[in-house]
């Protein structure tokens, strides 16, 4: 089985940098009215972002594959969070796809969609998680 490595390093304050040990890395951050200096997503956007980012990219993939021709994806992911808890209370994804098909065909497409977003199911479906924790004091 293939392994997806990301690793995320304190910079400064509540900024981190964040990477996928491949040759891509962004800055996360939390915004100023939470402590931050907002120089990037906190890490609830970027989840959001790329559940958003992975239902139009499969879907535009998905389409390729069937030869289907696309001529807009977009996919709007909001989350609903108490202030007071760290837990999203639900998450709500409007998907819009246009394209050069019948409107059943664009469902199947959006339906086949679902069935291979990674992202997707990280969301809909618990997973294993295990946390090893090692601590050093200095």
């Amino acid at each position: 089985m293939a392994k997806i490595k990301a690793t995320a390093k304190l910079i400064e304050n509540v900024r981190t940098i964040a990477d996928n040990s491949r040759t891509h890395s962004i800055i996360l951050d939390l915004t100023k009215a939470k402590g931050g200096d907002d120089t990037g997503p906190t890490a609830v956007e970027l989840a959001l972002m790329a559940l958003a980012d992975c239902a139009v990219t499969i879907c535009a993939d998905v389409a390729k594959n069937s030869k289907i021709t696309l001529t807009k994806v977009e996919a709007i992911a909001e989350a609903e969070k108490s202030p007071d808890s760290p837990k999203l209370t639900g998450v709500n994804m409007k998907v819009q796809i246009s394209g050069k098909a019948r409107k059943q065909l664009l469902e199947a497409l959006w339906r086949r969609t679902e069935a291979n977003c990674p992202v997707l199911f990280i969301f809909k479906e618990p997973i294993p998680l295990e946390v090893e924790l090692e601590t050093i004091s200095e």
